[in-house]
């Protein structure tokens, strides 16, 4: 027996009501009942689902007549399905769904029931997902993109078709759609299948699904632009590696392109003043997010070059060797298909994809990020966000940091250290340790290794004059002070240092170090002065020791340290008797 269109016609009218009770309607339920427009929608679905289950059932249906049948059910299924989801009626809403899989799985060649198969598969696997079912979760969704790979590797040349066209004659059916529609459902598919491997930790194969994601949605222009560039600009953050720049810089010139595109066409003219001002609000808060990723970018382009030319200085190549050495990074076949159809010249341009070499292609990359760095602190700012603001600092230190290696005059070097100590200085002035402390502690501690990076440079040309100039010495003495006074600040916030974790114990053993060689390091004509500074070296180095001693499972990268502890620790006794005996004969 045909299709009865009669009667699907009035579950047509019905099934309609019932979406618009789920998408409209519901926005108004008051607070007391919440799932009122949801649980009169359920009511509707279990009516149509009821009625498509006798035409199901009628012993003179043809095989088309079947299909059509079982399809429409499978949506109805995926329908309740996700609505019991919703209303928090998790174990219904998964077996619905079951039924809804089971039901069309032996039709999933034919384009009558590929989308809701594919969509009930997608339901399932993002409920898994939400459950900690991970492992389940992945092979749902594996399974629904084997499904869409398989269908259009052999089309049947029939069109798809959506729930409405179902419901409809095959001359009303809309044509393209079906298509549409199932692209977009495999869209969902990648796009959670990218959650997943990410938890899983297969981060390679979660970075191809999110680009894929991208990719399609800029191909069938389903996305929402301020989502879409931070995305991508996300995404960029997992090619930052040697080989991957390049990517890594195409998905923040993506990201950019599709920011300063929504600028100019944001404001609708039906929006209200109120919502224009939460409109720009969004825009420029993410803008800024893509503006960070940005600066994170050029941190990584300094910070590798760095480690590249490290590398090669140890193989006693010497610097001439190095520019001959420097070949194209190779990017992998798999991330030569990560392009979107964009024009991005003009933003790609702007920065290398490469390591540099000299200080002025260095000074390039800091500018660049400069430019980044300002833009985003206009909506970071100190006053309203200062956790974030405090970030965004640190990536300017950090940048001022990797710049001065790359300097080779040692006044300006020291210059560049000064303005990276400054800012930070500036920043830990701002914030109140009793509700930033672990960002001031990050502070102190990166301010005790700029004054002591600063003070390495001072005394290493001290060694090459036969006369220093007091104010030289003067210099020196002011360096171990402000670097003294910072790591003291950053161990002394930790009230119980015993119970202190393995990551930050390793920390404060570094500081007592420093501190024991910065006591070591200050200059004085005075013997008591240098005596109370010997006596506070040897203690710190003794602290670092016994720190080691009793945290053995830290110790395995400070063997060097350990080394020169129990050295100075050996020496100082006797340094700071001989003082004492000429204190005491004077």
């Amino acid at each position: 027996m045909p299709v009865d269109r009669e009667k699907l016609s009035c579950l047509k009218e019905r099934y309609d009501k019932a979406i618009q009770l789920m998408e409209e309607d519901s926005k108004s339920d008051p607070e007391s009942d919440p799932f009122r427009s949801h649980y009169a929608a359920r009511d509707i679905l279990l009516e149509i689902r009821g009625y498509l289950e006798k035409l199901l059932a009628r012993d003179d249906n043809d095989d088309e007549t079947v299909l059509i049948y079982k399809s429409l059910l499978g949506f109805i299924y995926k329908n309740l399905g996700q609505l019991y989801i919703f209303v928090e009626e998790i174990t219904t809403g998964r077996k619905y769904l079951q039924d809804s899989i089971v039901l069309l799985e032996d039709y999933h060649a034919n384009p009558e029931a590929i989308i809701p198969l594919v969509g009930s598969l997608n339901q399932l696997g993002i409920l898994q997902a939400n459950q900690g079912e991970t492992a389940d979760a992945k092979e749902t969704l594996q399974r629904a993109e084997k499904i869409y790979v398989d269908f259009n590797e052999s089309p049947s040349g029939e069109p798809l078709t959506t729930i409405n066209d179902l419901f409809a004659t095959k001359e009303e059916i809309q044509a393209g759609a079906g298509r549409l529609m199932l692209e977009k459902t495999h869209t969902i598919t990648l796009y959670y299948l990218a959650q997943v491997m990410c938890t899983l930790g297969e981060a390679d194969t979660s970075r191809n699904y999110c680009h894929s994601t991208l990719k399609r949605q800029l191909h069938f222009k389903d996305y929402d632009a301020i989502d879409w560039a931070l995305n991508a600009a996300t995404l960029s953050q997992c090619f930052l590696t040697p080989e991957g720049l390049t990517h890594a810089r195409h998905h923040l010139a993506a990201a950019t392109y599709i920011m300063d595109r929504f600028e100019g066409q944001m404001f609708k003219p039906e929006m209200s003043e109120d919502e224009k001002a939460a409109q720009l609000e969004t825009f420029q808060h993410r803008y800024a997010d893509v503006d960070r990723c940005w600066v994170k970018y050029a941190l990584f382009i300094l910070s590798h070059s760095k480690d590249r030319l490290m590398e090669e200085e140890k193989d006693d190549s010497g610097v001439a060797e190095i520019t001959k050495k420097v070949p194209p990074l190779s990017i992998s076949t798999a991330a030569e298909d990560m392009i979107f159809p964009l024009d991005l010249s003009i933003y790609e341009t702007k920065i290398t994809d490469q390591p540099v070499l000299m200080f002025e292609d260095a000074k390039e990359v800091y500018l660049f990020a400069m430019r980044h760095i300002n833009h985003a602190k206009e909506y970071y700012k100190a006053d309203s966000l200062a956790s974030e603001y405090a970030k965004i600092v640190m990536d300017m230190s950090s940048m001022l940091k990797y710049l001065a290696f790359f300097e080779e005059n040692e006044d300006d070097r020291c210059k560049l250290h000064k303005k990276q100590a400054d800012h930070l200085e500036d920043l830990v002035n701002l914030l109140n340790p009793t509700y930033y402390l672990v960002i001031c502690r990050e502070v102190w501690y990166e301010l005790g290794i700029t004054y002591m990076t600063m003070l390495d440079i001072k005394l290493d040309k001290l060694k090459a004059t036969d006369r220093p100039s007091p104010h030289a010495l003067n210099k020196v003495n002011t360096l171990c002070d402000k670097g003294i006074r910072n790591f003291s600040k950053f161990y002394e916030s930790f009230p119980k240092i015993d119970e202190t974790a393995d990551e930050e114990m390793q920390l404060i053993l570094y500081a007592y170090f420093h501190l024991g060689r910065l006591y070591y390091k200050k200059i004085t004509p005075d013997r008591r002065m240098q005596y109370t500074n010997l006596d506070n070296s040897l203690k710190y180095y003794n602290l670092f020791i016994s720190g080691c001693d009793k945290r053995d499972a830290l110790t395995k990268g400070m063997k060097g340290e350990i080394g020169c502890c129990r050295e100075m620790v050996r020496l100082l006794p006797m340094k700071l008797a001989q003082i004492n005996a000429q204190i005491n004969s004077s």
